[in-house]
């Protein structure tokens, strides 16, 4: 858990663009709570533009809570962490995050904060692929939110319902949520917050016309094909009467992509480019390569014209985009489209092995939701055998953030303590990633024969192994480098360097550290050694390294073991 901020620190985390009613509020800011819950306020507004950003100052605002003794501003902290954790790919974290949240709210009866925790954790789950608990507790947050009569957290849940079903391929059920939306809009008092749900409300309905258009399309429905097409046109003109009244970068992209795709299926291919074209230079702008809209509806117009190669470049940046996040359902939709494109020209041994990562990727979704269910099963535990403890609710909360991160055998990251780490050296908030990690090793460490020493020792002899293999691994690296155990008998390593000789020196070091340590106390019948592979990569492309670094570490083992891999340059 990070301290709480000074001034010159805060105000280094404070984008350039905060605006001036929001920096007047934290300025101004009377107490703790206050400045705790403004802080959050400023992170909300910053998500657009940086998640990085969003994430530090979230973790400003939980800090600043924890000091003052705020459970509110606590729990909405939560709530915001929960919501960039899961734009980031960091479902554990995600799913921690909120599951202290509802832990909090239960404990300080905070009831009315509860819609927001549902809506949020629904927006977790459906990210991760689990579609059936998202949508139970969208509808759980709706149904409180109409008992609480409270405008916000009704359209909030409404909104999420609309997004869930087009992410879910029903624009049908997206349509009716959003005439639920629409009503709710017309009876609000609070001009501002009906501009708001205003500009969600066209933006979602653009998105139910396309993939209705698409799916008349796919029927041969000429008829219904053209009728949709129109009606999203028509939403769209409203949409950019509501831009204007509430300007929103990300509302802005995603509308000129539905557009792109009606009107390719208007037939205006030139029109379709343009807005595609645009679509791109918005996310380029947000500077955060979350949305894969731009990517797809760029795709499917090349397909149209037959630009078959293009098409799938497109499809596989977007493919990526994906996977960094762990988007099950845009997973499977894209391994579909790929394969599907590769059936008609006739690749067929292709589209067979998209079918078998599409089978793969499923399989993976699947174990992340019961793995995250089992996740949540024993923090909730955790957390009612801390509440039985002496120590106050804060302690608590800063002590499970702390164990959610380490290793509780060797004390180095766990492996959602490393994601973290990669992803925040991904995604850097202002100061975030230090000035000299432009270019990275990424080296993956392996004990040689692992099971043998299990096998002839015991597993309590192995874990004692696992701990000193931590300590020699820890000896190679400086401060503010990444290392942790990645799981079993592996470990992980990323710390910048200048050149690709260093990066083979370092994993030599790692190597030559295991292979000449003293082993014949614990082990006194056998003798330790590790093999290491490693990539040199720059941040923004740090997943593919990892897949590289993997496969080094593969290829190290099967030329004998006790080796590196690549071999020095």
């Amino acid at each position: 858990m990070p301290a709480t901020p000074t001034r010159d620190h805060l105000d280094a985390l404070l984008p350039a663009d905060t605006p001036t009613d929001l920096m007047a509020r934290l300025r101004t800011a009377k107490d703790g709570q206050a400045r705790a819950l403004a802080l959050v306020e400023v992170a909300r507004h910053t998500r657009e533009t940086s998640l990085g950003s969003a994430q530090a100052l979230g973790e400003a605002a939980l800090s600043e809570a924890l000091r003052c003794g705020s459970a509110r501003a606590a729990v909405e902290a939560l709530i915001g962490l929960t919501f960039v954790s899961a734009s980031l790919g960091q479902q554990e974290r995600a799913l921690d995050a909120i599951g202290r949240a509802q832990a909090m709210l239960e404990e300080h009866r905070l009831t009315e904060l509860l819609s927001a925790v549902l809506n949020t954790r629904a927006l977790t789950r459906l990210t991760g692929g689990d579609v059936t608990g998202a949508r139970q507790d969208l509808q759980d947050a709706l149904d409180l939110a109409r008992q609480a009569r409270d405008p916000a957290d009704q359209g909030n849940a409404l909104v999420n319902l609309a997004w869930l079903a087009c992410s879910t391929g029903d624009p049908k059920d997206a349509l009716h949520h959003l005439n639920l939306l629409e009503e709710l809009i017309h009876t609000l008092g609070d001009e501002g917050l009906a501009e708001s749900l205003s500009a969600y409300l066209h933006e979602n309905r653009a998105h139910a016309y396309a993939l209705l258009a698409r799916q008349a399309q796919e029927l041969g429905r000429e008829d219904a094909q053209r009728q949709a097409v129109q009606q999203g046109l028509m939403v769209l003109r409203a949409a950019r009467t509501a831009l204007q009244a509430t300007p929103s970068l990300t509302s802005e992209l995603l509308c000129a992509a539905h557009e792109s795709t009606l009107l390719r299926l208007q037939g205006d291919l030139r029109g379709a480019e343009r807005l595609a074209r645009r679509a791109a230079q918005l996310n380029a702008v947000l500077k955060q390569q979350l949305y894969i809209e731009p990517q797809v509806c760029l795709a499917e117009l090349l397909q149209a014209r037959g630009e078959i190669d293009a098409a799938l470049s497109q499809y596989s940046a977007a493919l990526d985009i994906a996977r960094r996040q762990h988007r099950h359902l845009d997973i499977q939709r894209l391994l579909s489209a790929i394969s599907a494109l590769h059936e008609q020209q006739g690749r067929l041994p292709e589209a067979l092995d998209v079918l078998r990562e599409a089978l793969q990727a499923a399989n993976t979704a699947l174990d992340r939701v019961n793995g995250a269910a089992a996740r949540h099963l024993q923090l909730d535990r955790e957390l009612r055998q801390a509440r039985a403890d002496a120590s106050s609710w804060q302690d608590r909360l800063r002590h499970a953030e702390v164990q959610a991160r380490q290793d509780p055998l060797t004390g180095l990251l766990n492996r959602r303590g490393l994601e973290e780490g990669l992803q925040q050296l991904q995604f850097p908030g202002d100061g975030a990633r230090p000035a000299d990690w432009s270019l990275l090793a990424v080296a993956f460490v392996d004990v040689d024969h692992f099971k043998h020493v299990n096998d002839r020792h015991s597993h309590a002899v192995g874990d004692q192994v696992l701990r000193v293999v931590g300590r020699l691994l820890a000896g190679q690296v400086r401060p503010g480098d990444l290392l942790g155990r990645y799981g079993g008998e592996e470990f992980v390593l990323v710390t910048p360097v200048r050149t690709r000789g260093r990066a083979h020196g370092l994993a030599e070091s790692c190597r030559r550290a295991v292979e000449a340590h003293d082993w014949s106390a614990l082990l006194p019948d056998m003798h330790l050694t590790a093999s290491v592979g490693y990539a040199v990569t720059t941040p923004d492309r740090l997943p593919q390294a990892l897949r590289i670094a993997d496969d080094h570490l593969y290829r190290a083992k099967n030329a004998g073991r006790n080796r590196v891999f690549p071999a020095a340059p």
